[in-house]
C-alpha cells in the first residue's frame, strides 16, 4: 500500500482520503484508532466511509457477515461481529437478539403480536423483534 502524507499548518479542517480495494478488518481497526473516538464507529455506505455516532444508531442487525446499522434515514454497513461490537456500546443500547441491539431512546412503540412476541416499532418505522429470552430484560430496562 503506498501512503501520502502532506503536512500544512494552513489548513483549516484536516481530512483524509484512502482509495482502497476493500474494507478488511484490520482497515477498520486502523480507522476507529485514527479517529480516536469512544463515541463512534466508521461504516461504509456506498463506495464513503463515514462515522457514525452512537446517540445516531437506532438498531444494529446482523446481515450475512456485516452488521446494517439503521439510523434515522440511512442503512450503513459495518464491517466486524455484533458479539465485538456489544461491549462498547453504551447503556442505552440493549439486545434484541443474538443478532440485532437497539437504542431505546429511539422506541415509538410496542407491538405484541399474536405468536406472543414483541416488536420493537422506532421512530424511524424499523421494527425489530425481541427473542423470548430477552423480552424479561427488556421489561426491566423499560420498567414495565
Amino acid at each position: 500500500m503506498k501512503i501520502n502524507c502532506h503536512v500544512d499548518p494552513n489548513l483549516k479542517e484536516e481530512h483524509g482520503e484512502l482509495w482502497l480495494r476493500k474494507i478488511t478488518p484490520e482497515i477498520n481497526d486502523f480507522l476507529q484508532k485514527l479517529a480516536q473516538s469512544d463515541d463512534a464507529i466508521w461504516c461504509h455506505y456506498q463506495s464513503q466511509i463515514i462515522p457514525v455516532k452512537y446517540q445516531d444508531i437506532y438498531a444494529l442487525e446482523v446481515a450475512n457477515r456485516d452488521i446494517s446499522v439503521f439510523t434515522e434515514k440511512q442503512q450503513l454497513s459495518y464491517n466486524d461481529r455484533l458479539s465485538n461490537l456489544k461491549s462498547d456500546l453504551p447503556s442505552y443500547f440493549i439486545e434484541a437478539s443474538r443478532s440485532a441491539v437497539f437504542n431505546y431512546q429511539h422506541i415509538d412503540h410496542l407491538e405484541i403480536l399474536d405468536n406472543g412476541l414483541i416488536d420493537v416499532v422506532l421512530t424511524n418505522n424499523h421494527r425489530v423483534q425481541i427473542s423470548r429470552r430477552n423480552i424479561k430484560n427488556l421489561k426491566e430496562r423499560l420498567g414495565i
